[in-house]
């Protein structure tokens, strides 16, 4: 009998063990908990800004670097061009004023001069804003991506207080911890390894590409220095002809 009573006991106070509902997480633990990740997020906010703050710089800089670079081929090119034509130019003024000079034919030659002049401009500038079209077109695609990386900055900063949104604390306080474990981590792995790697991949295109780009627009402007020069010395050997 006493072994009855003894295990209808155990029997009882099993069934109320099984029956007792489970500690629920205080309002203070997950007061905590919450700020911890508040924290957390708000660092991969900072992270993920300043990163985006540094990829704008850079691409300001980079098409800064390039427009001057542009500048300074036009600049080079154009002096060398411009020195070839002045001579040419001077000798057919210290020609026009011979008793024995055709005019007429001397001022054909300055008016071929000017056209050369207007041809070579228009061609210079071709080749300067083909390089900064594209130039400027990576730069686009590369702020759009940033954009895009500073919406999920922003993001960021804002899951906390987003999570109690959708979420009942009170209720189910271990779920609402869950999510923000959750989606921290996701958060973390994409930046790290997808958003952050891509962009870091773009800034260093944009980079390395500048050179080339500077070097094309030289070879571009060489040409028509070397075009240009022809167009001179056939001038210069035609002047003579104007003189009777």
């Amino acid at each position: 009998m006493k072994l009855l009573t003894l295990t209808a006991l155990v029997c009882g106070l099993l069934v109320v063990a099984q029956a007792k509902p489970a500690t629920r997480m205080s309002m203070d633990e997950l007061t905590r908990i919450i700020e911890e990740y508040r924290e957390k997020f708000d660092d991969l906010h900072e992270e993920k800004d300043m990163f985006v703050n540094v990829a704008r710089i850079i691409t300001r800089a980079e098409l800064k670097l390039l427009n001057e670079a542009t500048v300074d081929n036009l600049a080079d090119a154009w002096s060398d061009i411009e020195h070839h034509f002045d001579g040419t130019r001077k000798i057919i003024g210290d020609m026009i004023i011979l008793p024995n000079a055709n005019e007429d034919c001397l001022l054909g030659l300055v008016e071929e001069i000017v056209a050369e002049r207007i041809r070579a401009a228009d061609e210079m500038s071709r080749c300067a804003s083909d390089k900064i079209e594209i130039k400027e077109g990576l730069a686009d695609d590369f702020r759009s991506l940033v954009n895009v990386l500073q919406r999920i900055s922003t993001l960021a900063a804002e899951y906390t207080l987003y999570s109690f949104v959708n979420h009942n604390s009170i209720m189910d306080p271990e779920e609402h911890i869950e999510w923000l474990e959750r989606n921290y981590n996701n958060q973390v792995y994409f930046w790290d390894n997808v958003a952050r790697p891509e962009a870091q991949e773009d800034l260093d295109f944009l980079e390395v590409n500048r050179p080339y780009l500077v070097e094309e627009n030289r070879l571009c402007l060489e040409r028509i220095q070397v075009q240009m020069t022809e167009v001179d010395r056939n001038i210069n050997q035609r002047i003579n002809q104007c003189v009777v």
